[in-house]
């Protein structure tokens, strides 16, 4: 059952009732710090010898890999200690705490306690260590005092004031993102450049609407539209994008070329690619009219185009950014 709000422990001290306060859940927007398919316990607030448990036990292997939930810095190694073991800290801008507890003691491929901190640890990963969201610091384990529980994660998130807040909903927004994006509803929106752009048809026209053109031994193709104007494919990846090959390209004269008006550049077909800025290191999902959408984390990337969605990224020069506009955030 969820836990939320104030959570009540009854300890028999000398028949008094003590109560432990927890605090309402907060989301923070967080980065699943290990393998999506570890397992969550619902364990904020269950009762630990005397005291409520203040974090989320996130099951797993030994040696599953830890990431960094947030970008921040390493706050503080632990190396190691009797109930934690080997642990991280780390914080954000906020001045907010994430704390992994329990991680890996052993050997590789052993139960032994004697892998030190080169098996804890990241390469790199040292008390004041800038981090980003996402990236390897540690792996897990039993360390401490959770030999007999497995391997597994102890997950914390604390206020600036130290207070804990159940990690619970932050990890499972980290696994399912609320996303208003839907890559095959923006393939549907945009068939074709015309829709794309909300091109009327206009009475009379150079060529005809939907086809392609391009002059001979040059490799510009364009596109008709339903307005009389050629819209030019800046790279063949846009071009791609939007169809199979060049089969239904037709080569026409100078003099045909010219009495088309040049209507601008066609963008990338939405919900084929995802697009970045050479000189911005965002990555936008792509919306009708050349709408970016900035992807704001990796899960939400993850969810939309898959776990290698880092192979569907195009880069883009800066020079073709200005055919598109900023849309909501994903």
């Amino acid at each position: 059952m969820k836990k939320t709000g104030v959570f009540i422990v009854l300890l028999s001290i000398f028949n008094f009732i003590i109560i432990f306060p927890v605090r309402a859940s907060e989301i923070r927007p967080i980065f699943f710090p290990t393998e999506r398919r570890a397992v969550l316990t619902e364990s904020f607030g269950d009762p630990r010898s005397g005291h409520a448990h203040e974090g989320e036990d996130i099951m797993g292997e030994r040696m599953m890999p830890l990431y960094a939930a947030v970008d921040g810095r390493v706050a503080d190694l632990v190396d190691p200690e009797s109930s934690w073991g080997y642990a991280i800290t780390l914080k954000d801008a906020d001045g907010f705490t994430y704390h992994y507890l329990h991680v890996n003691n052993d050997t590789p491929g052993t139960d032994d306690g004697r892998g030190g901190t080169g098996h804890a640890y990241a390469p790199g990963i040292k008390e004041g260590t800038e981090v980003s969201r996402g990236d390897l610091i540690g792996w897990m384990g039993d360390s401490g005092n959770a030999e007999a529980a497995g391997p597994h994660l102890h997950f914390e998130i604390r206020q600036p004031d130290k207070t804990p807040i159940d990690p619970y909903p932050s990890l499972a927004a980290a696994l399912n993102p609320v996303i208003d994006y839907d890559i095959k509803e923006a393939g549907l929106l945009s068939p074709d450049i015309n829709a794309d752009k909300g091109l009327s048809a206009k009475a009379a026209s150079a060529c005809v609407s939907g086809s392609l053109v391009k002059l001979s031994g040059l490799p510009a193709v364009y596109y008709c539209g339903a307005d009389g104007r050629r819209y030019v494919f800046p790279n063949e990846k846009i071009y791609f994008s939007w169809y199979g090959g060049f089969g239904d390209v037709t080569e026409i004269s100078v003099d045909q070329m010219a009495s088309i008006p040049l209507g601008g550049n066609a963008t990338y077909r939405p919900g084929t690619r995802m697009v970045k800025v050479q000189t911005d290191p965002r990555v936008y999902a792509v919306a009708r009219g050349g709408e970016l959408r900035w992807i704001r984390s990796a899960e939400t990337a993850a969810a939309l185009y898959g776990d290698d969605w880092k192979k569907k990224v195009d880069d883009l020069p800066d020079s073709f950014f200005f055919d598109y506009k900023i849309g909501q955030d994903i």
